[in-house]
């Protein structure tokens, strides 16, 4: 079950990053600004944040596997929706649906895998299940580019549809909703009482509101990754997102070195001190990204930017699976909630924030906000973790 879960985490994965390399191309298809194209990506990331709240509990009541299976065929089908949209609204309309229904994913496999391993091996079964997450961003973001480049922008969208449909296939071929999963332990609750269990762990009014922020931080700039390279070197439309593809690419290779490392990572730190120490990478990372003049220099940051974001990431996660055990799916779900909500939000306010401050003062504001986010974390979330491993 574990291997079936991991190919719809990465054919769920392969699609969230998709547009970023795409929106000079698809700008430029459809005639629209770069700022109205940009808002392709909170196009799928709120509906993907708003349809938690309720998605979560829904598995709790009927079962995981069962909702993983209809969110992976509706997801299969909106992204079949955006490879033949005909028009910027029928394609925003597409990626709405999709994000509604990519939200049933990786946050329930992740709450399945919380249901299968206690706390101590926890943390390390969720940074493996992270290689099929990060590979799917990673080849999203650089196939989404290459594609465009070679054969035009819609290639990507057939591309990622023709992975959902294989793993939609995988899915509702391999996965029995009446095999053991751990949900139904909330047997009848209603939703206010999936979270009032949620929400009696005093750590909850600070996981979210910290998981929002740390969404709108590492990612608010990827809708602008293209204005902000063309900035540094001239080149073409298919030129840029090729590059873009590369350095949004490299983000996923920083999270590549986490799951390979973070056994040892855990081990050597403690999580206590990976939080502290993902927050001043990440605040470095920006730091440099604020300096560099060509692609393979913003490339080098955004690996690192992507190793902090999951160090930091997993530890806020591992907490998310232990709010509430006989609540695990809403309280992942609303984890993921706030993710993508931060995620959405990130855009929104890095466009108007990198008019005004220009890439440069955006990037050095991030970096010391993740400074700040990171002491957060440790003081308030993580606390009574062992400082080292």
């Amino acid at each position: 079950m574990f291997l079936v879960l991991a190919a719809c985490a990465f054919a769920s994965s392969f699609s969230l990053r998709l547009i970023d390399p795409l929106i000079l191309p698809v700008a430029a298809h459809f005639a629209v600004v770069t700022t109205q194209a940009a808002m392709l990506s909170p196009a799928y990331a709120l509906p993907y944040a708003l349809s938690q709240p309720f998605l979560g509990p829904i598995s709790d009541r009927f079962g995981r596997l069962r909702c993983i299976r209809v969110c992976r065929a509706g997801l299969a089908a909106a992204l079949l929706f955006g490879a033949v949209a005909p028009t910027f609204e029928t394609l925003f309309a597409s990626r709405m649906i999709a994000g509604v229904f990519g939200g049933g994913l990786v946050p329930l496999v992740l709450a399945a895998l919380g249901d299968a391993y206690d706390m101590a091996g926890r943390q390390v079964a969720i940074g493996r299940m992270l290689f099929a997450l990060i590979t799917g961003q990673m080849l999203g973001s650089i196939v989404a580019g290459s594609a465009s480049s070679a054969y035009g922008w819609r290639t990507a969208f057939w591309i990622s549809c023709t992975l959902a449909v294989l793993a939609a296939i995988v899915a509702w071929t391999a996965l029995r909703p009446g095999q053991p999963n751990g949900a139904g332990a909330a047997g009848h609750a209603s939703f206010r009482a999936l979270y009032a269990r949620v929400f009696a762990n005093p750590k909850a009014k600070w996981l979210y509101p910290s998981v929002l922020i740390e969404g709108a931080l590492f990612f608010g700039f990827f809708p602008y990754a293209g204005e902000a390279l063309l900035g540094m070197e001239p080149g073409s439309g298919r030129e840029v997102a090729t590059r873009v593809g590369f350095v949004l690419g490299a983000f996923g290779v920083g999270g590549l070195v986490y799951a390979f490392t973070v056994r040892r990572l855990i081990s050597t730190l403690g999580v206590r001190r990976m939080c502290v120490t993902a927050s001043l990478l990440g605040a470095a990372a920006y730091a440099v990204l604020a300096i560099s003049v060509n692609w393979w220099q913003a490339a080098g940051a955004m690996l690192a930017s992507g190793l902090a974001f999951y160090m930091l990431h997993n530890c806020l996660q591992t907490e998310a699976t232990e709010l509430a055990p006989s609540a695990r799916g809403s309280a992942v779900a609303l984890f993921a909630s706030a993710l993508f909500l931060g995620q959405g939000v990130g855009p929104l306010i890095y466009g108007p924030l990198s008019r005004v401050a220009g890439h440069a003062g955006a990037y050095l504001l991030v970096a010391l906000a993740l400074a700040l986010l990171g002491q957060v974390a440790m003081r308030r979330i993580v606390a009574g973790r062992p400082m080292t491993g």
